[in-house]
C-alpha cells in the first residue's frame, strides 16, 4: 500500500495542472447543481413556510350547490383529501359545577355577565373528525384524534385553553353556543340585519378531551384559544343558529394548479393558500425547471471535459504503465494506483463541489436572488441534505468511474510497445469505446439519476416532457459530435487556419499540424463552446421573447394609460367629468372597488368604457355588462382558466350565494392597475360590486386614466391638481366641485411608458440567475480548452524542446496555441449559434404550452454576434495558461525525457 500511495501522490503532484483543473472541473459541475437545488429549496421552503406556519388548509372551498360531500371533491382531478367544516365562537366551561353556577344566576340582573365571566369565549371549528386528520393541519401534543366511530361526543382543545381551564386529557369540558345575534348580510347594496336577536341561553352539552392541540398551524389561531369537535356534534350545539358550511381540502402536488382551478371554477368558489401558490404558477414553474436543466446542464458538462482530459492522457498514460509494469509492479498494483488517484480526484473535487454550491446558493440568497426572480428575501437557509448529498455522490461515482474505467483498459498493455511510445489506441478501438462509454454514463445514466433524486417541479405532462427530453437530447448532441463528427470538424478548424498560415506562416503550420493529429481533443473542446453559445444565444432569444410579450400587453392595456394613486377619496362621478374636460382624456376606470374569489374581480363604470377596448367596437357590450351580468376577462385568465366568450363564471357573493356572470369580451384594455401587479382578473359593472358586495362605488382613491395616442401624460396631473371639490360623505349637500381644494399632496402618477420599462428591466433582473449559470458553465467550457490544451502541450513536450532548441521563439509557439484557440472558438461559437437559434423557437413554444402564455418569436438578435466574440475571447483566454506553461519547458530536459 505505500507503494502505491507513493507513486498515485507523485503523479498527483508532478502534474498540478492537470490535478488541479481536473478537480476544479468536477467541483464546479458539483458546484452549480447543488448550489441550483440547495437555492430552489430554500427560495419555495421558506418562502411558502411563512404563510404554512397560519396552518391554512391548501383550499377553502365554498360549494356552488348544496349537499356536495367531500367524497365528490376528492373525485375532482388535483384533489386528495376534504372535509366539511364550520366555524363559530363558543363558551366553554371546565366542569359541569361552573355552569350550575352559572345556572343558578340565571335570574339575577347580572346573569349575562355572569354568563360571559364565568364561561371562557373560544373559537370553535367543527370538522368531518373521519377525514380531518388527512388534511394535516395540526399536531397533537398528547392523546389522541377524536374518534367518529364510537359517537361520544369529543373534543380537541388547543394548548392555551388547555392551560387556562387546567384541562387535561380524558377530563370533561362544557361547550355552548353564545346567544344568538341578529345576523347582518349585504342585500341589494345595503348591509341590512337579517332575522332577530334570540334572548334565549342556550343548551351546553359536555365533551371529553380527546386530545391537546401542539401551538403551530390550527393550534395557533386565536392564540391557542380554540376546540375541534366532530361535525355532526357541531350541528348539534347550533341547531338554531346560523352557520355557513365550507370545505377544507389538500391538494395533489402532481396536478398543475391551472388544472385544478379550471376543474372547480364551474361549480365552487374557492381559496388558494398563498403557501400552496409559491413557485407552483405556471410562469414560476417554467422557470423552476429551466434553472433545474441549467444545474443539469453544468454537471454534465462539468464531467464531460474531465472525461474527455482523462482520454486524451492516456497516451502519456501507456508510458507510464509500461514503465510501471517494466520494474516489476504488478497489474494489481497499478490498479490501486489509479483507483488511489481517481479517488483523490473525485473525492476532492465532490467535496469542494458541495461546499461551493452550499456556499452558492447562500451568496446568492443574501443577494435578493431566486428561483422565484430576485428581489425576493429569504428569511430562512434550509439545505435539503438528501438531495444535495445524492447529488454528490452520483457525481462522484460517475467521476470515479470516467476515472478508472479508461485506464483499467490500459492496465494489460504491452510493456515493451508501451515503453517505445507505440500506441494502439487508434488500431484497437479503444478510443471509440472510451467515447461510447462516456456517452452512455453521460447522456443517459447521469439525467436519469438526476431525475430520479430531483423531484420534478409540476404535472409530469406533454409540455414538461417535452421540455426534459430537449434538455436530454441536447446533452446526448454534445457527447456524440465528438463521437461522430471529430474528422469533420478538424478539417474545418484546417481551413479556417489557413489565412493565419499566410500571415505566421510557422505558427500557423504548426497548428493546423497540430489540430489535424487531435482530431477528438479539437471536437471536444469545440463541443463545450457551442454549447455554451447555444445556451446563451436561446437564453437571450427567450428573454427577447418574454420583453415582446410584454410589450404586446403594454400595448393593450397601459401605453396610453396613466394611473393616479392616493387620493383622497375623490366623487368618482365629478372626478371622470373634470378629467374628461381635457383633452386627450377618453375614459378613467376606478380602481378602488375590488374583490377576491378565484381571481381578482374589479367594478367599474361601465359608461366610461365607451372609447377604447371592445366597448367602442361593439357597443352592445355595455348593455350586457349593465344589465345581464357581462364580464370581460384579461387574457392572462381567460387562457389558463380556458374561459372562452360565452362561457359562465361563477362569482360567491357576500351573502354566501353565488352568481353567474357570462364573458362578453377577452381583453386587458380594462382593469389593470400596478397595485398589485394582477394581470389574472376580470372587469364588471360597478353597480354590481355595490348590489352583490356593498362595496362604495362613489369614491375613489386610485383610478386609471385612459388618453388618446399621442397624448402628453402631464395633461393628467394639471388636470388632478386643477381640481376641486369639497371632502364629505357623498350626498351631503355642501359637498360639490369647486368648493375646496382637497390636499392632493400625496397623490402619485405613473405612466404607462414607466410600467412598461419596469417590467422589462423586472425581467432583466428575474434572468440574473440564468447569466450567472451561463456564466458558470462558460467557465467550465474554458476549462475542457484548457485542460485539452495543457495536455497536449505535456504529449509534445519532446516536440516542443526540439522546436526551442533549433530557435523557434516563444512568442512563434505562443502564436501556434493562439491561432489553435480562436479557431476552436470560432467554430464552436458558430455551431453554438447555429443550434441555439434552432433551438430558441423550440423553447419558447415549450414555454407557452408549459406557463399559458402566449409569446412572439423575436430571436436571439444582436446576441448571435455577441455570443460568436463571447465564444472566440473565452478559447483566447483558455490558451494563456498553456502558452506560459510551454515557453517554461526545458529545452534539454525535454528532448531528453519527452
Amino acid at each position: 500500500m505505500g507503494l502505491t500511495i507513493t507513486i498515485a501522490r507523485g503523479g498527483l503532484l508532478q502534474r498540478p495542472g492537470r490535478t488541479l483543473f481536473s478537480i476544479l472541473g468536477i467541483a464546479l459541475g458539483i458546484t452549480t447543481v447543488v448550489g441550483v437545488i440547495t437555492l430552489d429549496h430554500t427560495t419555495i421552503g421558506g418562502l411558502s413556510g411563512i404563510y404554512a406556519a397560519a396552518g391554512n388548509p391548501d383550499l377553502e372551498i365554498r360549494a356552488r350547490q348544496t349537499g356536495d360531500t367531500p367524497v365528490e371533491l376528492t373525485s375532482i382531478e388535483g384533489l386528495t383529501d376534504a372535509s366539511a367544516f364550520f366555524q363559530n365562537d363558543a363558551i366553554v366551561w371546565a366542569s359541569a359545577e361552573a355552569e350550575r353556577d352559572v345556572e343558578a344566576e340565571r335570574d339575577a340582573e347580572d346573569a349575562e355577565d355572569a354568563w360571559k365571566e364565568r364561561g371562557v369565549r373560544v373559537r370553535l371549528y367543527a370538522v368531518e373528525s373521519a377525514t380531518f386528520p388527512a388534511l394535516e393541519l395540526h399536531r397533537l401534543l398528547e392523546g389522541r384524534e377524536l374518534d367518529s366511530d364510537n359517537g361520544a361526543r369529543e373534543v380537541l382543545v388547543g394548548a392555551a385553553l388547555a392551560g387556562e381551564l387546567e384541562l387535561a386529557v380524558g377530563d370533561e369540558m362544557r361547550i355552548a353556543r353564545p346567544r344568538r345575534v341578529a345576523r347582518k348580510a349585504c342585500i341589494d347594496g345595503e348591509v341590512r340585519v337579517v332575522g332577530e336577536a334570540s334572548p334565549d341561553r342556550p343548551a351546553a352539552l359536555a365533551f371529553q378531551v380527546a386530545g391537546i392541540l401542539a401551538r403551530e398551524k390550527l393550534g395557533r389561531r386565536s392564540r391557542g384559544m380554540i376546540a375541534i369537535v366532530d361535525y355532526d356534534w357541531g350541528k348539534v350545539l347550533y341547531e338554531d343558529a346560523h352557520v355557513e358550511t365550507r370545505y377544507w381540502a389538500k391538494r395533489d402536488p402532481a396536478v398543475d394548479i391551472e388544472r385544478l382551478q379550471i376543474s372547480l371554477g364551474a361549480s365552487y368558489s374557492y381559496t388558494l393558500d398563498k403557501s400552496v401558490l409559491i413557485g407552483q404558477a405556471a410562469d414560476e414553474r417554467a422557470f423552476r425547471t429551466g434553472v433545474r436543466m441549467a444545474g443539469l446542464l453544468a454537471l454534465v458538462l462539468g464531467l464531460y471535459v474531465i472525461f474527455h482530459t482523462l482520454s486524451m492522457s492516456l497516451t502519456e498514460r501507456m508510458n507510464e504503465i509500461g514503465t510501471l509494469h517494466a520494474i516489476g509492479v504488478t497489474r494489481a498494483q497499478v490498479a490501486r494506483i489509479f483507483l488511489f488517484e481517481a479517488v483523490a480526484l473525485a473525492g476532492c473535487g465532490a467535496l469542494l463541489g458541495l461546499g461551493g454550491g452550499i456556499a452558492l446558493a447562500w451568496v446568492l440568497l443574501a443577494r435578493g436572488i431566486t428561483t422565484l426572480g430576485v428581489g425576493k428575501y429569504v428569511p430562512v437557509f434550509l439545505i435539503p441534505w438528501n438531495i444535495v448529498l445524492s447529488l454528490t455522490v452520483v457525481g462522484f461515482l460517475i467521476a470515479l468511474v470516467g476515472s478508472v474505467y479508461p485506464l483499467s483498459r490500459l492496465g494489460g498493455a504491452n510493456t515493451v510497445a508501451a515503453l517505445r511510445g507505440e500506441s494502439a489506441l487508434e488500431s484497437s478501438g479503444m478510443r471509440r469505446g472510451f467515447q461510447l462509454f462516456f456517452a452512455l454514463l453521460l447522456a443517459v445514466v447521469l439525467p436519469g439519476l438526476y431525475f430520479v433524486l430531483v423531484p420534478v417541479v409540476g404535472e409530469f405532462a406533454g409540455p414538461l416532457v417535452t421540455i426534459l427530453l430537449s434538455a436530454v437530447g441536447v446533452l446526448a448532441l454534445l457527447v456524440v459530435l465528438p463521437l461522430a463528427m471529430p474528422m469533420i470538424l478538424t478539417g474545418v478548424c484546417s481551413v479556417l487556419a489557413r489565412p493565419f498560415t499566410a500571415w505566421w506562416p510557422l505558427s500557423g503550420r504548426l497548428a493546423t499540424r497540430a489540430m489535424r493529429h487531435s482530431a477528438t481533443r479539437i471536437a471536444v473542446s469545440a463541443s463545450a463552446i457551442a454549447l455554451v453559445s447555444a445556451g446563451l444565444v436561446s437564453l437571450k432569444g427567450l428573454t427577447r421573447s418574454l420583453r415582446g410579450e410584454v410589450e404586446v400587453w403594454a400595448d393593450e392595456a397601459a401605453r396610453d394609460k396613466v394611473w393616479v394613486k392616493n387620493l383622497p377619496n375623490v366623487p368618482v362621478a365629478e372626478f371622470s367629468q373634470h378629467l374628461a374636460q381635457f383633452p386627450g382624456v377618453i375614459g378613467v376606470e376606478q380602481g378602488s372597488v375590488r374583490t377576491y374569489g378565484s381571481f381578482l374581480l374589479f367594478g367599474v363604470d361601465v359608461s366610461g368604457l365607451s372609447r377604447y377596448g371592445p366597448c367602442a367596437d361593439d357597443p352592445t357590450l355595455l348593455r350586457r355588462m349593465q344589465r345581464e351580468h357581462g364580464m370581460i376577462l384579461s387574457r392572462r385568465v381567460a387562457q389558463e382558466r380556458k374561459y372562452e366568450v360565452g362561457d359562465l363564471v361563477y362569482v360567491s357573493k357576500a351573502d354566501g350565494s353565488g352568481q353567474d356572470f357570462e364573458v362578453v369580451a377577452i381583453s386587458d384594455a380594462y382593469g389593470y392597475f400596478p397595485q398589485p401587479d394582477e394581470r389574472m382578473y376580470g372587469v364588471v359593472a360597478d353597480t354590481y360590486m355595490k348590489r352583490y358586495f356593498c362595496l362604495d362605488i362613489d369614491t375613489a382613491t386610485d383610478v386609471a386614466v385612459r388618453l388618446e395616442e399621442g397624448t402628453d401624460p402631464g395633461v393628467v396631473e394639471a388636470a388632478v391638481r386643477d381640481f376641486r371639490f369639497k371632502p364629505g360623505p357623498v350626498g351631503d349637500a355642501d359637498r360639490g366641485a369647486g368648493d375646496t381644494t382637497a390636499d392632493m399632496s400625496g397623490v402619485r402618477y405613473e405612466t404607462g411608458a414607466a410600467l412598461l420599462e419596469h417590467h422589462v428591466m423586472d425581467i432583466d433582473r428575474d434572468f440574473v440567475l440564468f447569466d450567472i449559470l451561463v456564466g458558470l458553465t462558460a467557465a467550465l467550457a474554458a476549462l475542457g480548452v484548457l485542460n485539452g490544451q495543457l495536455l497536449a502541450a505535456l504529449e509534445r513536450s519532446k516536440e516542443i524542446g526540439i522546436l526551442k532548441a533549433l530557435g523557434v521563439s516563444a512568442r512563434q509557439i505562443g502564436g501556434m496555441v493562439l491561432i489553435e484557440s480562436l479557431v476552436v472558438g470560432i467554430v464552436g461559437g458558430v455551431l453554438g449559434v447555429l443550434l441555439g437559434t434552432f433551438m430558441t423557437p423550440l423553447i419558447v413554444d415549450s414555454l407557452q404550452e408549459l406557463a399559458g402564455l402566449t409569446l412572439p418569436d423575436r430571436g436571439p438578435g444582436a446576441w448571435i454576434v455577441l455570443a460568436l466574440v463571447g465564444a472566440t475571447l473565452l478559447t483566447l483566454l483558455a490558451g494563456l495558461y498553456p502558452i506560459w506553461r510551454m515557453n517554461r519547458f526545458d529545452a534539454v530536459r525535454a528532448v531528453r525525457t519527452g
